[in-house]
Formats: C-alpha cells, structure tokens, sequence
C-alpha cells in the first residue's frame, strides 16, 4: 500500500496546484456573485432561483458529455494517428499534469461559472421590472441614421430573404454558437495546452458579461427588434421582419419560437434557462468576439476566421430580429476594450506558452507525435 502512496501524492500535489492556478478567476466570480446577491437581496428579488435549472444543465454537459467526449477523442488520436509509443502516449494522457488540469477545470465550471452564469440570469431577468424597456425607440433610430436612413434588417432582408438562409442563420445562431463558444470555454479550462492564456481568458469572459450583460444592459435597457412592438406600440416598423420568421413557427431552432418562448416568461413573471430580455448590447456577439481575439494570438489565419463568424453572427442577429445592429457594434468595441486592458493588467499572462514543461518530455511526444 505505501508503495502507492507517492503515485497518488502527485496527482493531489497536481490537483491542488492546478486549483491555486485558477485563484483570480475564483475571486472574481466571488465578489461579482456577492455584489449580485446584494443587489438582488436589496430589491426583495430571488438570486438563485435558477440554480436548480442551470445545474442539471451544466452537470450533464461539462460534468459528463464533455470528459466522456475529450477522453474518447483523445484515445481515438492515440489508436489511429500513433502506431509507435502509444503506452508513452497514454501515459501522457493520464499524466498527473494533464488529470489535473481535467478535474481542476471541471471543478471550476460546475462551481464558480456556474454560479456567476446563474447570477447573471437572475440579474438580467430583474431588470425590465424596475423600469421595462425605454431605450429602443432611440437604438432603432440611431441603427437607421448610421444605415443610410434605412433600418439594416431590410438591407439583409434585401438579398437574403429566403427561407433556406432563414433556417441556416437559426441553426447557427441557436445551436452551432453555443456548441462553439461553450466547447471553446470547456476546451481553455480544462486543458494543460491553455495554461498561458486560461485566466485571462475566463477573466475577459467574465468580466464582458458582467460589464455588457449587466451594466450596460440594464443602464440602456431595450428588448430588440423582436419585441419592438410589444414595448413601443409600433407594430409596423419590424412588421414584415416578424411576418417572415413567423414561417418557421413549431419547427425545430426557430427563432420566433424562442422568441415567444421569453416573451411568456417576462409577461407570467417566471424565470428559465436563458430567461431575461436585453438587446443592447449583445452577448452572442460579445463571447465570438472573445474567442476571434484569443485566437489570434496563436494563429493569424484561424484567428481571420473567428473574425468573419463574428460578421456573420452580427448580421445574423440583425436578421432574426434578436438585435439591433449596434447592439453587436459596442459590444466588439467593449470586449476589445476589456480584453487590452487585462494584457496590460496582467503581462505574466499576456504570452501563450503552448510547450509542455521538459519534466514531462512523454506528453511533448504524444502531443508532436
């Protein structure tokens, strides 16, 4: 049984390591949750009424689906691409080093993610009751004075005005984003290959959620050209936008019907997964222009890609009457904002260091192999 014991010790010396490593974003996560629960505690509101939601959402997608998916890639790279040193190559992938990371990340996105995205819902959800939505009159008319007096949906609407285009723009925009930026999220913390740009990776997530999606947000509150008639009075102005997404009304990732899906949520009172309106700025945008950002750092072409979906997925949310146009150009212009200044606040973390350590020469091998 001792003879174990050193074996063992390394992996909970690695653990408790990797843990220590994520420190800051602990912190953060810390105090924007007290700061929320102040907020919501001082207005008589619930917290973490989506808790329950939430956990059962992110147990089985991180706790689960994304080890069980990782582990069957990484054994699939090994048992296809490498016909010599697979036992050095899995015991590479069973590192302490590697294993470490893997727990500590899990760790982190079923504790501290999870409770700062469970604030952030609750946050976002209040906000329309204390004073509901008096910004989209103004957001839709400055949209159309910077669009040569014309509101964008109807240059989109122009050329791409089709119901193909329609159901590509929704399966993208409902479920290709997610798997995108939540894998990508799930990828950076859990992988020893991040480690020089982790922190401040889930740093800028973080704080462009927090910043866009609660401060911004609720200090210029509007609900988006898809309910822009419901809160102004105005039916006609998006009218034929509506009219058109209205044709994919029951079927799978329509847009009208999560549309419709938050509007009962926000009349009834009730609370849900991705409950809470706020057009401006956008979040979908805000997380692709994270990743467009991050990625550039370590590879111009892939990075020039990134950049292209994010056009895409602002001209997607102008198109499925999610957003307004602007509400994707501040939020481009916030996250770069935030994403500068965390490399100038934090130069340690500013250079990516992609070479496994020389103590542990079996994972550079597998890895190059």
């Amino acid at each position: 049984m001792d003879r174990f014991r050193p074996f063992v010790a390394r992996y909970f010396d690695a653990l408790w390591s990797a843990i220590r490593s994520d420190t800051p974003i602990y912190a953060l996560a810390a105090i924007y949750v007290a700061l929320g629960y102040a907020f919501m505690s001082g207005k008589g509101y619930l917290a973490f009424g989506m808790l329950d939601a939430y956990w059962a959402a992110w147990s089985v997608n991180f706790g689960l689906l994304g080890p069980v998916f990782v582990t069957i890639i990484g054994l699939l790279h090994i048992i296809i691409r490498l016909n010599k040193r697979r036992s050095l190559a899995y015991r590479a992938m069973f590192a302490p080093r590697r294993v470490a990371r893997f727990v500590a990340g899990t760790i982190l996105l079923l504790t501290a993610v999870l409770v700062f995205t469970t604030m952030f819902s609750a946050i976002k959800t209040s906000f329309p009751i204390d004073h509901g939505f008096r910004f989209d009159v103004a957001q839709a008319d400055i949209d159309k004075a910077i669009h040569f007096g014309v509101d964008p949906w109807r240059w989109l609407y122009a050329v791409a005005e089709h119901p193909l285009v329609l159901r590509i723009a929704e399966f993208n925009y409902n479920v290709l984003w997610f798997v995108i930026c939540y894998f990508t999220l799930y990828w950076v913390v859990t992988s020893p290959r991040t480690a020089g740009l982790r922190v401040r990776y889930v740093l800028t997530w973080m704080l462009s959620w927090a910043i866009i999606g609660n401060v911004i947000a609720g200090t210029w509150l509007s609900a988006g050209p898809a309910y822009y008639g419901l809160v102004t009075g105005d039916m006609a102005r998006f009218g034929d936008q509506l009219a058109f997404l209205a044709t994919t009304a029951g079927e799978k990732n329509s847009a009208f019907n999560f549309q419709a899906y938050l509007w009962k949520l926000y009349e009834s009172g009730n609370v849900g997964i991705g409950s809470g309106i706020s057009a401006f700025p956008s979040i979908h945008v805000a997380v692709t222009t994270i990743n467009a950002l991050f990625i550039s750092e370590v590879s111009r072409r892939f990075g020039a890609l990134l950049w292209a979906y994010v056009a895409f997925i602002i001209m997607s949310s102008v198109y499925l009457g999610w957003h307004y146009a602007i509400d994707g150009y501040v939020s481009v212009v916030c996250v770069t904002a935030i994403y500068w200044t965390l490399r100038k606040l934090v130069p340690t973390l500013s250079r990516l260091r992609w070479k496994a350590p020389a103590t542990e020469p079996a994972e550079a091998i597998a890895r190059n192999s």
